[in-house]
């Protein structure tokens, strides 16, 4: 599968990233000074929104930002350098949060479906960095607090010298099938109503496709065999990388995990090709946005599977 091909939204971004491997720290300033720059801000996680696409700012524009708030350089694109800034820390009072009088802070799931896809892209690659930056402020070796460091992209311990990487964790979602239909199965989380494809985390020494073997048998007492990988996606919510498959069930009897799947359901392809039309029914799948949606959209037009 080439690189352009992968269907999910929040991955495929037009951005060239920075080196992580040196100090990035006079390439940074190089850059915003320049005037072409550009600077995306996100308030607690949601990017600023205007005319359905991120509004991305001049780079001068960070000087109506708190002194200390976090900075990244995201990459370039065409030659123009693009960064995030973090906005969260900015008072309220008054007028608000920075540019709110010219934009939108958008809730990040709501933007999924307000703009365009690259911007989609960069602005949880943004929301993915500040997260981690918010939740590992220390070192984990001694315990010192850390600096930020190659423009954002990782943090340095000045104590112990340490190196410290963006979290990601890795999931595996399958899309069971067995003759003409698929496994949904709604999380006890969800709304009712709602069915989603399953997945879970890959644990330890595990890998993705031991992780869908094992999550499916867990969760709803399925065996599965001919695990296909599909696509992956990247999910800021808060820091995942969810890895696709579509699997062969041995049948369809189900023993299901009540403390995780409340409700599971062999649902016949030509039903998933009608709500995909619209068609009104007792159950309503994942948005767009989301990689089981994508999984299930492949698996309803494939003649293959």
């Amino acid at each position: 599968m080439r690189l352009k091909d992968n269907p999910n939204w929040f991955a495929n971004s037009p951005l060239v990233r920075p080196n992580t491997e040196r100090s990035l720290d006079a390439l940074v300033e190089a850059r915003l000074a320049e005037p072409e720059s550009v600077l995306l801000p996100l308030w607690r996680g949601d990017p600023l929104i205007k005319d359905g696409r991120a509004l991305f700012l001049s780079a001068a524009a960070r000087s109506e930002f708190p002194n200390d708030a976090p900075l990244i350089l995201l990459g370039e694109m065409d030659g123009v350098a693009h960064f995030a800034i973090d906005a969260s820390g900015a008072s309220e009072e008054a007028e608000g949060a920075p540019f709110a009088d010219i934009g939108e802070y958008l809730n990040m799931r709501a933007a999924a479906a307000a703009i365009p896809n690259a911007d989609l892209a960069i602005a949880g690659h943004a929301r993915w960095l500040f997260e981690w930056r918010r939740q590992h402020t220390h070192c984990a070796r001694c315990g010192a607090e850390t600096n930020l460091d190659a423009g954002g992209a990782k943090s340095t311990c000045p104590a112990c010298g340490a190196d410290h990487f963006p979290r990601t964790d890795p999931v595996a979602i399958v899309l069971a099938i067995h003759d003409d239909a698929c496994l949904l199965g709604r999380n006890a989380k969800f709304p009712a109503g709602f069915l989603s494809a399953l997945a879970g985390f890959v644990e330890a020494g595990e890998t993705p496709e031991e992780a869908a073997k094992r999550e499916l048998f867990e969760e709803a007492g399925v065996h599965l065999d001919n695990i296909r990988y599909q696509f992956s996606q990247p999910w800021p919510f808060s820091a995942s990388l969810m890895m696709g498959f579509i699997a062969d069930a041995e049948n369809r009897e189900l023993t299901l995990d009540q403390q995780e799947i409340v409700e599971g359901r062999w649902i016949e392809r030509e039903d998933i090709m009608a709500i995909l039309r619209g068609e009104p029914a007792d159950f309503f799948i994942p948005p767009k946005f989301t990689i089981a949606r994508q999984l299930i959209e492949r698996w309803a037009g494939s003649e293959d599977d």
